[in-house]
């Protein structure tokens, strides 16, 4: 009877090979040698005597099981095959240069900076400064994960631009409630907020990852549930308890991003995730040359509205020389020592991960400058108050921390300057109560300009000590 049984499903198996046969005779040329070609992305899964090598999408139907409806041995992953046979990850020839439609999405969170920074400026207190940070985090992470799922993913398949799409769209809507957010619109941001991460972060679950990354996002969308009923809750309460149970919402969020979101038991092998490490690191510095682009029309709009004072030549000559400064200290040669970095080290994860991280704080300190450079421009001849010196020279001084931190940690060592610049900061914000604000804007800068004349001579040292061993 086994005996019987055994050949009932061979045959059973046979037939539906010679089936799908006769289907793939009458199918174009095109879609014939695409389903009969080995698959790329089921190299990943070597031959074993238990396993034979897969070939074609045929020997994939030669291992189902047709009458149990399963496969037919533990080790012939049907589902997994099927789906990786249409994936949509990023391959080999697919190219790493950024797209347009990558570029384009980003412009929707140039509205989002200019919002934060005006809620800023509307909002000058310690309470005005948390409900601005916590609404960083939420349009960061949109931002971030939206562009790790692109990183990963082919950007020329149609279903990949449409998800950028639709995620900027509903992105547009959570930027525009962000000035309301603590107001009657809270329930906007937090709904649009979260329909964009689950509902990404379900999605990319179906477009065919490899084992490793496919475990990663689970874990995201696990930490995403996590936070999710403090932002819906948060948006049923007050400004102040919304305060509250948005600040754990965010920090969840953003604990799990420190993380790469482990779970007890459970974490991500940086080195086994084909993530392309110039690209996304190549994604972060156009996103801050972006945002740094908000910081000077803000600038702009503020020289503009201000025309007339007779001192508007000098605050903004000495507004855009700060937004130079930091330009000059994050691209210029930075840049390159990273990616030279990142080509002789196998696991670019965690790099990848450690400046997500640094990008955040990097946002933060930029809009501290632009609502600083507008409180100087607007009012240049008054003695500034507490808040608007924590503007003026928390905004670098937040710049040189986290430049400093990346550097130590990715590159392996330190830059004197940047612990020389925030301790100039410090000394000349105590300074700056007794000074006009133009006055404090011109000594903010000044340690930003050390920090870039001092990069440049090191940068130069070192290159001639590696050309005098070769």
């Amino acid at each position: 009877m086994n005996e019987a049984s055994g050949t009932e499903e061979t045959a059973e198996t046979g037939g539906l090979v010679l089936n799908l046969e006769w289907t793939l005779a009458a199918l174009p040329e095109e879609v014939f040698r695409m389903l009969t070609e080995p698959a790329e992305l089921v190299r990943t899964y070597p031959a074993s005597p238990a396993r034979p090598p897969l070939t074609s999408l045929l020997t994939v139907v030669t291992l189902f099981d047709n009458r149990r409806g399963r496969p037919s041995a533990p080790e012939a992953p049907w589902r997994t095959l099927m789906f990786r046979a249409r994936s949509l990850m990023r391959s080999a020839t697919t190219g790493d240069r950024v797209t347009r439609i990558e570029l384009f999405f980003d412009l929707v969170f140039v509205f989002a900076l200019s919002q934060l920074s005006h809620y800023l400026l509307e909002h000058p207190s310690w309470v005005g400064a948390g409900e601005t940070f916590v609404l960083l985090l939420a349009v960061y992470k949109v931002w971030v994960y939206t562009t790790w799922t692109a990183t990963l993913l082919d950007t020329s398949r149609l279903e990949v631009q449409w998800m950028l799409l639709i995620v900027m769209l509903v992105s547009l809507f959570m930027n525009a409630s962000i000035g309301s957010a603590f107001g009657a619109f809270g329930w906007l941001f937090a709904a649009s907020y979260l329909l964009v991460q689950l509902g990404r972060g379900a999605w990319i679950l179906t477009v065919g990852l490899d084992r490793t990354t496919h475990d990663h996002f689970v874990r995201t969308l696990i930490w995403g549930f996590m936070s999710a009923p403090f932002w819906i809750a948060g948006a049923f309460f007050d400004p102040g308890p919304r305060l509250m149970f948005w600040g754990v919402a965010a920090a969840i969020d953003l604990g799990g991003h420190m993380l790469a979101h482990r779970l007890p038991g459970r974490k991500t092998e940086g080195s086994r995730v084909p993530l392309p490490g110039e690209r996304i690191f190549e994604r972060f510095g156009l996103f801050y040359l972006i945002a740094l682009g908000e910081t000077i029309l803000s600038t702009g709009l503020a020289i503009a509205a201000n025309l007339e004072d007779p001192l508007i030549l000098l605050t903004g000559t000495v507004s855009l020389a700060g937004s130079v400064a930091i330009w000059w200290c994050y691209f210029h040669g930075l840049e390159q020592e990273v990616l030279e970095k990142l080509d002789s080290v196998d696991d670019q994860f965690r790099p990848g991960i450690l400046a997500g991280n640094t990008l955040v704080v990097l946002l933060a300190g930029l809009i501290l400058v632009a609502v600083g450079d507008q409180l100087v421009i607007t009012d240049p001849t008054a003695r500034p108050d507490l808040t608007t010196v924590l503007l003026i020279f928390g905004g670098p001084a937040l710049f040189l921390a986290a430049r400093g931190v990346f550097i130590r940690r990715v590159l392996g060592h330190r830059e004197p300057s940047d612990l020389a610049g925030i301790g100039a900061l410090a000394v000349l914000a105590s300074l700056s109560f007794l000074l006009p604000a133009f006055v404090a804007a011109m000594g903010a800068v000044l340690p930003l300009i050390g920090v870039a004349y001092s990069d440049a001579v090191n940068r130069r040292r070192r290159r001639q000590r590696s050309s005098g061993r070769l």
